[in-house]
C-alpha cells in the first residue's frame, strides 16, 4: 500500500464517486431484510488531523459535516439542519479509525496486539489472516499474499441497536495515488448482508481544504455545542391535552398518555439513551405510575432502537402482527460486548400483537390502534385519541423543524387522509414520529396543493 511511512503522511483524503446504500431493517415489507437504494453521487473527505469529515452534494453544497471537536450536522434540505449528538460523534471516530488509509497504522501501534497469524483463502486467492486486537474488538485482517494488500477486515463490534454486530469491510481495485496504493472499490457487510458499496472514480490525498465548508451554520451553533457536550439525548415535552404529551427528540419523537392506572407510550426511537430520557420526562410530567404499554408503529429499526429499555422495565411491547419476528429479533440480539439494560436486567420481554385494530381504555381515556398498510411499511399502526382529536403516525407525513417551502407530500399522505376520513375520525392534530407537530388543516392544505400540481 506504499509502506507505513507513506500511509502515515496522509493528512486528509478526498474520494469522489458513487455510494449505494442498503439499509438493514428498512424494507417496505417485513420479509425484506434490506431497503435497497440506488447508487448516488458521493463526494467524501476525511481530515485525519482533527479528525473530521465532509460530504458534499452534487451541487457542491455541504450535505454533512462532522467534526470530533466542534460537533456535526446533516443538511436535511430546505433550511432544515439536523445536529448530531455526542454518541453519534463517537461512532464517527470509530469509523475513521477503520478507514483503510489509516487502519494499518493503528493495527501496528502500541495500543493494539497481534493475536495470531494463519493462512486463508478469499475468492480463490491465498491470504495471510492476521488477528489484531484493538480495544475490545478483535479484527481478522486478510492480506493478499501476492500484493500484500488488505482485502478484508472481519470483526464484531458493539452496535447501539443491534448489539454484537458482525461486520466485514471489503477492499479491491487498488490503484496508485501519489505513491500509495488505495482501493477504488469498498464494500460493507453487516450480518452477512451487503449494506454499502462505494465505487470511487477519483481519490486524492493531502488537498488544501476549504475551512469555510467545515463551519457550523450560525443558527444551529448553540444547539450543536449543547449536543456535543451532552451525555443524553434531549426530549422536550409538550402537553397536547390533559395527560397527553408529545416528546420531541432530535429528529425522532414519542407520545405518552396518562391513563387512570398506567401510562402508555407510543414509539421508542433511536436507542437506549433516548428511551432513558423519555422515561425521565414521563416521570417529570405525569408521575410514577407504571408504564404498562409501549406501542411501536412499524418494524423499521430507527423506530425500535429503544424498545429494549422499556422491555427491561417490564413494559409490554404492542406491535402489528407482521412485525413479530422483527421485534423479537431486536429484543433477542446479544449485547455482550457492551451490555445494555435489558441484558443486565434478565427480564423476559413481553410482546402483544395487533392484527387489524385494538382499543385500549381505562376510565375516560381511549386510545385506538389501527393497522394501516402503506408503501413505507406494510405493517403500520396509527394511533388515534378520539377525545383529544389527535393522531400519531410515523413516516406517512412529516415536516422537519426549520424546513421552508411546500412540504413534501408522498403517496402515504393520501393513505393517512383516506383512513381518517373512512374511519370518520375527527382529527385536529397530527403528532409525527419525525419532525414538528402539524395541524390537520395544514396537512390538508399541503395535500391539496400537491394534487393541484400533479393535475
Amino acid at each position: 500500500m506504499g509502506g507505513l511511512e507513506a500511509l502515515g503522511a496522509i493528512d486528509n483524503i478526498t474520494r469522489i464517486g458513487t455510494r449505494q446504500i442498503s439499509s438493514f431493517g428498512h424494507g417496505g415489507l417485513t420479509s425484506e431484510a434490506l431497503y435497497v437504494q440506488l447508487a448516488r453521487p458521493y463526494n467524501h473527505t476525511v481530515d485525519f488531523t482533527v479528525p473530521r469529515e465532509l460530504v458534499l452534494s452534487d451541487t457542491g453544497a455541504v450535505a454533512q459535516m462532522v467534526d470530533s471537536v466542534k460537533g456535526g450536522y446533516r443538511n436535511a434540505g430546505r433550511g432544515a439542519f439536523a445536529p448530531m449528538e455526542a454518541a453519534r460523534l463517537v461512532r464517527y471516530r470509530t469509523k475513521w479509525e477503520k478507514d483503510i488509509a489509516k487502519f494499518l497504522i493503528a493495527a501496528l501501534g502500541e495500543e493494539s496486539s497481534v493475536e495470531g497469524v494463519s493462512d486463508g483463502v478469499l475468492e480463490g486467492r491465498p491470504h495471510r489472516v492476521v488477528s489484531v486486537g484493538m480495544g475490545n474488538v478483535l479484527y481478522k485482517v486478510y492480506v493478499e499474499d501476492s500484493g500484500h494488500l488488505v482485502s478484508k477486515l472481519e470483526f464484531t463490534e458493539p452496535h447501539y441497536r443491534f448489539g454484537d454486530l458482525p461486520k466485514e469491510l471489503i477492499f479491491s481495485d487498488y490503484r496508485g495515488v501519489d505513491g500509495v496504493k488505495l482501493p477504488f472499490l469498498e464494500m460493507r457487510a453487516q450480518m452477512g448482508l451487503t449494506t454499502q458499496v462505494l465505487e470511487w472514480s477519483e481519490v486524492t490525498i493531502n488537498n488544501e481544504l476549504q475551512e469555510d465548508l467545515f463551519q457550523i451554520p450560525e443558527r444551529i451553533q448553540e444547539r450543536v455545542s449543547f449536543l456535543t457536550q451532552s451525555d443524553t439525548m434531549p426530549v422536550e415535552p409538550t402537553e397536547l391535552a390533559e395527560g397527553v404529551y408529545f416528546g420531541e427528540g432530535k429528529g425522532m419523537n414519542s407520545l405518552w398518555v396518562d391513563f387512570e392506572e398506567f401510562i402508555l407510550v407510543v414509539e421508542a426511537p433511536n436507542d437506549e439513551v433516548q428511551s432513558l430520557e423519555t422515561i425521565r420526562q414521563i416521570r417529570k410530567t405525569v408521575g410514577d405510575k407504571p408504564i404498562r404499554y409501549l406501542v411501536t408503529t412499524h418494524h423499521h429499526e430507527d423506530h425500535n432502537g429503544g424498545i429494549r429499555t422499556y422491555a427491561a422495565n417490564g413494559v409490554t411491547i404492542i406491535t402489528q402482527a407482521m412485525n413479530e419476528t422483527w421485534i423479537w429479533d431486536m429484543l433477542n440480539y446479544p449485547f455482550t460486548l457492551k451490555p445494555d439494560r435489558l441484558t443486565q436486567s434478565g427480564v423476559e420481554p413481553k410482546v402483544e400483537l395487533v392484527e387489524d385494530r385494538r382499543t385500549i381504555k381505562d376510565g375516560s381515556r381511549t386510545v385506538e390502534l389501527l393497522h394501516v398498510p402503506s408503501t413505507h411499511a406494510e405493517s403500520f399502526l396509527v394511533v388515534y385519541l378520539p377525545r383529544e382529536q389527535l393522531i400519531f403516525e410515523s413516516d406517512l407525513f412529516s415536516i422537519l423543524q426549520g424546513q421552508t417551502g411546500p412540504p413534501r407530500v408522498g403517496p402515504d399522505a393520501k393513505v393517512l387522509y383516506d383512513v381518517v376520513t373512512q374511519e370518520g375520525w375527527r382529527v385536529n392534530q397530527i403528532v409525527p414520529g419525525h419532525g414538528r407537530l402539524v395541524s390537520w388543516d395544514e396537512f390538508v392544505t399541503a395535500l391539496n396543493a400537491s394534487k393541484s400540481q400533479t393535475e
